[in-house]
């Protein structure tokens, strides 16, 4: 089934998405940090998965 006209991108994905990775990317540094201060490999991998769904948002 054809579509033929297409969808741009937004210019402005608004307020609510920049809170939404702001939130989620200061939430990665303070469990990086708590992880590295306290030794905790499940901090640190924690971290990790949040900082890929941050690049997900951002991808998408």
């Amino acid at each position: 089934m054809p579509h033929p006209h297409a969808h741009p991108p937004p210019a402005d994905l608004g307020p609510a998405f920049r809170w939404a990775v702001g939130l989620n990317a200061a939430y990665v540094v303070v469990e990086a940090t708590a992880g590295l201060l306290t030794g905790s490999l499940a901090l640190l991998a924690g971290a990790a998965h949040t900082m890929v769904d941050v690049a997900g948002l951002l991808i998408a």
